[in-house]
């Protein structure tokens, strides 16, 4: 392939064709988010158009909802990132360091669990969130969240853990540190780049969850996906104008948090490369 111009202009056309399909649904919400509606499904489509900011004016308006299901988002997402990291930090620590037959028990456990579709754990905790009087709270989707991702960010933790020499730790504790201090003071920092990679994963995947809002929650505590969901299927017609400033809104967290997180994932990823 090195020696082979064809081969590799080749290669780089359908690397572009990937690039344009994976960006061209986000290219379209956002440039028909400063549309008026009525130019966003015209036909002939509108390539240029005069630019509007009314869409994003009159969300308060048409869907007063979106901005409070947003800030909901944003709760659940930071509570469920936080919470996932501290189990998975802990049970890597001790999957990686505590060589115990019995631990193959919960370690498998966790895997098992995190097979089951979604659907299938929600169908039987709904009754128990309601009898908790949890429904239209944000406490069963951190804890749902929480307990779908830990079993993920736990084994991509575990591979760093493992990666870090035990004799740092030893020596730590042969000047006096608990295991515990020892692993808090020398371990956790060198896994700076990989828990930013697992939070980063962990968030999205939070900020994006559907079902469990949809379950457990009515009003007061919904996120913004089933808000933008609910818009998308208005009886009296669908304000593509709004719906698409919404959608956009929704993409800039992630988006900014993927650049705030790039250099620990640049690190994580160099460090795989390293390794192999």
């Amino acid at each position: 392939m090195n020696g082979n111009p064809t081969g590799r202009i080749l290669v780089f056309a359908l690397l572009c064709v990937a690039v344009v399909w994976a960006f061209f649904p986000i290219v379209f919400m956002i440039s028909s988010s400063f549309k008026p509606g009525e130019l966003i499904w015209s036909y002939p489509p509108t390539l240029v158009a005069e630019p509007t900011v009314s869409n994003y004016q009159n969300i308060a308006t048409l869907f007063p909802r979106f901005w409070r299901s947003l800030f909901n988002s944003f709760i659940v997402t930071v509570l469920t990132t936080v919470l996932t990291l501290v189990m998975a930090v802990a049970a890597a620590f001790v999957f990686s360091r505590l060589r115990q037959p019995w631990l193959k028990v919960p370690a498998f456990l966790m895997i098992f669990v995190r097979m089951f579709p979604s659907i299938i754990v929600v169908i039987p905790l709904y009754p128990v969130f309601n009898e908790l009087g949890w429904l239209d709270t944000i406490t069963p989707l951190v804890l749902c969240g929480a307990a779908f991702a830990v079993s993920m960010a736990t084994l991509l933790i575990k591979t760093f853990v493992d990666d870090i020499p035990i004799e740092l730790e030893e020596a730590a504790m042969m000047d006096g540190c608990s295991r515990v201090g020892a692993f808090t003071r020398i371990t956790l920092p060198l896994l700076t780049p990989a828990i930013a990679a697992v939070s980063l994963v962990v968030a999205i995947g939070s900020w994006n969850e559907y079902l469990f809002p949809l379950v457990f929650t009515s009003n007061d505590a919904r996120t913004a996906p089933v808000i933008i969901a609910i818009a998308m299927s208005n009886e009296d017609g669908v304000a593509w104008g709004g719906v698409m400033a919404m959608a956009s809104i929704y993409l800039a967290p992630p988006l900014l948090l993927v650049l705030l997180l790039h250099k620990q994932i640049t690190n994580v990823m160099t460090m795989g490369a390293v390794k192999g």
